[in-house]
């Protein structure tokens, strides 16, 4: 049968650079090595002849020339190309595009973050400009939906809401002294007493929102000890 007979190729000599490359992309195991013409690899890598034409002329696609009397593998425009050798080839250079091309794009990628002020080593930070701008989007999305269900809250609704119960606190505790005295004929010892117990609560209660991170806030107008103390 045609697939038992034995093909003599090409005697070449190969670079030890080369060979590493063949090492690593070698050929399918289902496909054997061959001598090919221009149109033949065309064929079998499913290219133009021009493009082949090309990659030999410009590229490199390397082109073996027969051995004996000195001569050795060689680059150059010929006739017989090695199937394997092509085919590493391809590999090898589509290989080194992809490194070269992710390399870039990582690089741009942290420049941006550069000058955007974002720490690089977020994830976020090495997002291309198109899902960075798309991750804003969906989120505006999402925060627009979640505050139409009401379980989104602005920011300044809740501070406004928090400052006015916390303000009627207050004033409740800082006056019930006084409503206590009337009310009950208390004496300055008793008025003092309760005055004491309404600043401890008012005490705590600073604090208490301070030990819930507060203090780190960036909207300035929250009600701050000053507020709740005076």
């Amino acid at each position: 049968m045609a697939d038992d007979q034995t093909v003599t190729l090409v005697a070449v000599e190969v670079s030890a650079e080369f060979q590493k490359i063949l090492a690593d992309y070698p050929l399918p195991a289902t496909v054997q090595d061959a001598d090919m013409n221009q149109e033949e690899l065309a064929s079998a890598l499913n290219q133009s002849v021009n493009t082949i034409a090309k990659w030999i002329r410009q590229e490199g696609m390397p082109v073996a020339q027969a051995g004996g009397n000195g001569k050795s593998y060689v680059l150059r425009l010929g006739h017989v190309l090695r199937l394997s050798h092509c085919w590493a080839w391809l590999k090898a250079r589509d290989a080194d595009r992809d490194l070269r091309s992710q390399h870039n794009k990582q690089q741009a990628a942290a420049l941006q973050a550069e000058m955007l002020g974002l720490d690089v080593s977020d994830p976020n930070a090495h997002m291309t400009p198109k899902a960075r701008r798309e991750m804003a989007e969906a989120d505006l999305v999402w925060n627009k939906a979640q505050r139409e269900r009401r379980t989104l809250v602005q920011l300044d609704e809740v501070h406004d809401l928090l400052e006015s119960v916390l303000t009627m606190v207050r004033d409740g505790i800082e006056a019930m002294p006084d409503l206590l005295e009337r009310e009950l004929n208390l004496k300055p010892d008793q008025v003092a007493a309760a005055v004491a117990v309404g600043h401890d609560i008012l005490t705590s209660l600073t604090e208490k929102i301070e030990a819930a991170e507060l203090q780190e806030r960036t909207v300035a107008d929250l009600p701050d000890r000053q507020l709740w103390m005076n």
